[in-house]
């Protein structure tokens, strides 16, 4: 009699107890790979590399722990007489599945990056099309 009462106790326990869930999606990616200065490393266009990034192409981008953004384009003929052109402040989401949304301040419109980690989170590419990819490395 004692061994179906044990046998009935434990039954509950077992039923309710489960080793693993059904969710197989990718983890997220960790918030604070993003944190830090990234700047243009190089973009493919038309399937052609650019590597050396002359003065008009050059991006950076700062991420702060604080889900905010700057991103900073500059104006010049190839490295010489080199200036910041336009600099965007704003605030960052983690929308997961790699999806980043970036507002500027004072704006109502928002951006969606897809943004894919490489190099030991190194370096990040984002997709704007599938003729156009910018890949960015981290300066710190």
């Amino acid at each position: 009699m004692n061994k179906i009462l044990l046998i009935l106790l434990a039954f509950p326990v077992l039923f309710f107890t489960s080793c693993s869930g059904d969710d197989d999606s990718a983890p997220p990616i960790e918030t604070t790979s993003l944190y830090g200065t990234w700047d243009l490393d190089y973009f493919v266009q038309n399937g052609s590399v650019t590597e050396n990034i002359d003065c008009s192409n050059q991006i950076t981008y700062v991420f702060t722990n604080a889900r905010t953004y700057t991103k900073t384009t500059f104006a010049g003929e190839g490295s010489v007489n080199c200036a910041v052109a336009v600099i965007v402040n704003g605030t960052w989401e983690n929308l997961g599945e790699n999806q980043f949304k970036l507002t500027p301040n004072g704006s109502n419109t928002s951006q969606t990056l897809n943004i894919n980690f490489q190099d030991l989170n190194k370096k990040f590419s984002i997709v704007f099309s599938s003729n156009y990819t910018e890949v960015y490395a981290k300066r710190n």
